[in-house]
């Protein structure tokens, strides 16, 4: 099987979602960013019933007992629509949408997650317009995903679950925010 990234970063369906991340990015980023800031514009959603999704920064801070099956579940839904924009039977902002969709439908929103669509937001847009390569487009997500690591460890209200930045994380190679 193939992620919707495995399949926007390469020339279709592949088995190993990301053999060779620097080299596949480069070309097809800006195609991810679009399709990804494009998912966020319809859905403006209350967050779930049940709770805070933050805990105060203490030494005992630990991600929702959910996350890392819920960073799968998004792995997998992506997988699943990369399949269907393989197959032609949608496009890739739908599966965009819709993976938006189901992150917010999972997890809910958090400022984490909520701040890497926007990154990915102007990253697309300037990408789009040919203000920026497809390089410069990873590079800016990529810097963003780092500042969010750099902050992480001193933030004073965490996100439980930023499920969505972590498979980002995962599909740039990087380390996750635990």
């Amino acid at each position: 099987m193939f992620t919707l990234a495995a399949q926007v970063f390469c020339n279709g369906p592949v088995l190993n979602p990301i053999p060779y991340p620097n080299t596949i990015m480069k070309k097809y980023l800006p195609l991810l960013l679009v399709a990804a800031v494009l998912s966020g514009c319809d859905t403006w959603s209350l967050p779930k019933a049940g709770g805070s999704r933050t805990q105060q920064h203490s030494a005992g801070y630990t991600l929702a007992p959910t996350h890392w099956s819920d960073v799968s579940k998004i792995r997998n839904e992506a997988t699943r629509l990369g399949y269907e924009v393989s197959r032609g039977r949608m496009t890739k902002a739908q599966a965009a949408q819709q993976l938006n969709r189901f992150r917010i439908n999972l997890v809910g929103r958090n400022m984490v997650d909520d701040d890497m669509y926007e990154i990915y937001l102007r990253s697309a847009v300037q990408s789009q317009q040919g203000r920026i390569t497809s390089a410069q487009s990873k590079t800016f997500v990529q810097n963003a995903l780092r500042g969010w690591q750099q902050r992480w460890p001193n933030m004073q209200n965490k996100p439980t679950n930023p499920a969505f930045t972590n498979f980002l994380m995962e599909v740039m190679g990087m380390e996750p925010l635990k």
